[in-house]
């Protein structure tokens, strides 16, 4: 005997699939959003340990040989460690150093301070898409480092650094008439 009132259902409708279907494909495209950022924020985070490297090996340099540092005794005219050369200037991959030290004994504070800069900058080039770098000041006032690498999904252009600037501001200002999608990233070293 049946229950004529009662009507059984089994399986699914189709319309129920399809917002299943729906509400799946929202999630999928979510995920992949999520995604997208995680790149992006892991690559900043690699930068930022670059740069902590490449900072704390450039220091190592200059406390190394702190007789040809800016303000040190053996240099009589511009010290190696400085850079003061433009963005557009640093196009070319770093020159390399007259003396190989790695090679050859360099006694002379000079000689040596060359070579630890052609190997800094390369490396400085190597570990940063297009990366350069301005360095300003003495060891007793202290040593300025800019540096600067094209960001491709940087689409802005960075502040100009000005006197004034808020703290935050102030480490990530740029020196002027750099393109779009230059970051910069200061820090001051003192020896």
């Amino acid at each position: 005997m049946t229950d004529k009132g009662r009507l059984r259902q089994s399986g699914v409708t189709l319309i129920e699939v399809l917002v299943s279907i729906l509400i799946l494909g929202l999630a999928m495209i979510s995920l992949a959003g999520l995604q997208s950022y995680t790149v992006k924020y892991q690559l900043g985070s690699s930068n930022r340990a670059v740069l902590s490297m490449l900072v704390s090996d450039y220091a190592e340099r200059v406390r190394a040989n702190l007789q040809a540092a800016p303000g040190g005794s053996a240099i009589s005219g511009t010290s190696p460690y400085l850079i003061t050369d433009a963005w557009a200037d640093q196009s070319d991959p770093p020159a390399a150093a007259g003396t190989d030290c790695a090679t050859t004994v360099c006694t002379d504070a000079a000689t040596l301070a060359a070579w630890d800069m052609a190997l800094w900058r390369q490396r400085v080039r190597d570990e940063l898409p297009r990366g350069s770098v301005q360095v300003t000041g003495d060891i007793h006032d202290g040593l300025n480092l800019t540096i600067m690498w094209q960001d491709n999904d940087f689409t802005d252009k960075s502040p100009v650094c000005a006197g004034g600037m808020s703290p935050v501001d102030a480490r990530r200002c740029c020196p002027a008439d750099l393109p779009v999608g230059v970051r910069c990233a200061n820090f001051q070293v003192v020896p």
